[in-house]
């Protein structure tokens, strides 16, 4: 019998999986480039795997389109 069990992921581990920093993360998300993050009674980030499957194709659909070197951090300075 297939167990059915949610996957999820604290915020050093999505950024990992998705071959960014945790503060690159938190920073796409304050400006709408991921989704918001579920938080835990402690405030705590974290993620499904619908939100990494969301977030993968994001980044891989924006990585074609958005102008070299912006980021979370310096974008609209």
């Amino acid at each position: 019998m297939k167990e059915n069990r949610r996957t999820t992921y604290r915020i050093s581990e999505a950024a990992r999986e998705l071959g960014i920093s945790a503060e690159w993360l938190r920073a796409g998300e304050r400006r709408g480039f991921f989704p918001p993050a579920l938080r835990d009674r402690n405030g705590h980030r974290y993620y499904t795997e619908e939100d990494m499957e969301r977030m993968r194709n994001r980044r891989t659909s924006r990585s074609t389109r958005e102008p070299a070197g912006e980021s979370p951090k310096t974008a609209g300075e």
